[in-house]
């Protein structure tokens, strides 16, 4: 299997998130990043806060990364009154 560069995904998933927020009405440079900043740091904070086996767990690392884009893509798919 190919190697795939996943920080990379990451910031073209949330370049694409606040694309669609912008289409949606939502200033696009601060919904990406108010997606994309918060995630590196909280996967940092995640062994002192969790502990370092569970903080270690895939599924653990995975919800995390994935809290912030998932909560920005709910967001950008709300209209703005």
């Amino acid at each position: 299997m190919e190697y795939v560069n996943l920080p990379l995904v990451f910031l073209v998933g949330c370049a694409l998130i606040a694309l669609l927020a912008k289409k949606n009405d939502y200033s696009w440079y601060l919904f990406f990043f108010a997606i994309a900043v918060p995630t590196p740091l909280l996967l940092l904070a995640l062994p002192h806060v969790v502990g370092v086996e569970a903080a270690s767990l895939t599924s653990v690392r995975l919800g995390t990364a994935l809290l912030f884009p998932v909560a920005g893509l709910l967001l950008s798919l709300r209209r703005k009154h």
